[in-house]
């Protein structure tokens, strides 16, 4: 039986985009707990700016400079891991 696609985006448990693709600076350690975080780098807010965009999974793009790209890393993040789950190898 085929199933219909979903139409926009498809969500992968543990795997989100925090702020829609915000530039994120390098993570910092938070003195009060010793956890790291990740530093908006656009005070303004909206996704526009140079930085790094994260997924709530941990890992975080290389230095991109439009939350396009950083959408983009996202997708391909997302699809990789769909791929090692396929393969039995991780995700």
């Amino acid at each position: 039986m085929n199933r219909p696609q979903p139409h926009g985006p498809i969500r992968l448990r543990g795997h989100e985009l925090y702020s829609e693709g915000a530039a994120f600076g390098p993570p910092s350690l938070d003195a009060r707990g010793g956890r790291t975080y990740w530093g908006r780098t656009n005070p303004l807010g909206g996704t526009g700016g140079v930085g790094r965009g994260v997924c709530s999974c941990g890992s975080a793009s290389p230095v991109l400079d439009s939350g396009t790209k950083r959408k983009q890393w996202h997708r391909e993040h997302k699809a990789e891991i769909r791929r090692e789950q396929a393969a039995g190898t991780g995700g």
